[in-house]
């Protein structure tokens, strides 16, 4: 056969779920042709059909490493911020996606850039995560992409400002300027929240009703009808939800408010703190404790998924509050008021 003939065999093969035959064709096809024009497309069906994330991330490697001018080098690469994505390698896929935004422009450089958004907002750069999401919206016109990046950029400002005027401010262009894009249903959704949080619960109730009628699939709207339930003790009637000035303007600059009431206790050993958090890997905990190395008490906790961080140590409101404000203002961390209080053998923290 000749090399275009073993390409189209190994195609065949893996569209069958052949993986003996596609390895089989594909060693003959390397010791026959091994300077053919075809070996790094037999590479990237070889890549793609591996089962092992780590062998996969090992075959798209090769490609992006030693086939410099391959015209889908950047796929490749983009394949493998894909696989840290869903590993949850927020530290490769920033590295990576960076990489890729470095090659020629083409079809996945938004897709890159979403890629390092994310990754750093996972890593906690929230600053460095806010510049690249402004790229993404000066680069990218695309009608869907521009509301994902607001929608991003709103995610940034709830931890970094809490329900803050900014944040308000983008989810309202999100729900006057994008009403038919796939980011109105968690648009919406996060428009309700705010709304409960302010106590608002007229246009609390009515923004999950319009979710949940207009969008009964979506993930937000099973979430929006536990919030409804939740708020029929307000006997909650429909109104006009959408942020007007007066909303707006109510709003402070850096919401400092804990998000969560405090219950009582009289524990005498009980004291607040601040949660940051969580984080998918202890090493990056680790990095955002060791920032923070001249606070009075920091405290790194498992949680079922991730980690979380205390940090400071208060004896009431007024003292952790001052705490609240230096990480919001210093190191643009929003972090949670919470209260964490033992009976020596176990330890409670209200506020989460």
């Amino acid at each position: 056969m000749t090399d275009r003939q073993y390409f189209d065999a190994v195609l065949d093969l893996a569209k069958r779920n052949d993986a003996e035959g596609v390895q089989k064709t594909s060693s003959e096809f390397f010791r026959l042709y091994p300077k053919s024009p075809l070996i790094p497309d037999v590479r990237l069906v070889l890549a793609e059909f591996e089962q092992s994330p780590e062998e996969s991330i090992a075959k798209y490697r090769v490609l992006v490493d030693k086939y410099r001018y391959y015209a889908k080098r950047d796929y490749a690469l983009y394949r493998i911020c894909e696989i840290e994505f869903l590993l949850s390698r927020w530290s490769d896929c920033a590295e990576d996606a960076r990489a890729g935004l470095k090659l020629p422009a083409g079809p996945h450089v938004s897709g890159f850039r979403i890629f390092l958004i994310t990754s750093l907002i996972h890593l906690g750069e929230y600053g460095d995560a806010e510049q690249e999401c402004r790229r993404l919206i000066e680069a990218d016109h695309e009608y869907n992409t521009m509301a994902r990046s607001l929608l991003i950029l709103s995610h940034i400002y709830r931890n970094t400002t809490g329900l803050s005027r900014t944040y308000i401010t983008t989810i309202r262009e999100l729900a006057v300027g994008y009403r038919k894009s796939d980011s109105l249903p968690p648009t919406l959704y996060l428009l309700g929240e705010f709304y409960e949080k302010r106590g608002m619960f007229n246009e609390s109730y009515s923004a999950y009703s319009d979710l949940v009628k207009q969008f009964p699939g979506a993930p937000e709207a099973a979430r929006a009808e536990i919030r409804i339930a939740a708020l029929k003790n307000h006997l909650p009637r429909r109104v006009s939800y959408l942020p007007g000035k007066e909303v707006i303007d109510a709003a402070d600059t850096i919401d400092i408010r804990p998000e969560t009431a405090v219950p009582e206790s009289d524990t005498e050993r009980a004291f607040y703190s601040i949660s940051i958090g969580p984080f998918s890997t202890k090493s990056e905990a680790n990095r955002i404790r060791g920032l923070l190395d001249n606070f009075n008490f920091r405290k790194l906790v498992s949680l079922r998924s991730g980690y979380a961080l205390y940090v400071g140590r208060g004896a009431d409101e007024d003292a952790i509050m001052k705490v609240k404000i230096r990480l919001a203002e210093e190191y643009g961390i929003n972090g949670r008021i919470v209260r964490i209080s033992g009976d020596g053998r176990r330890s409670y923290i209200y506020g989460e």
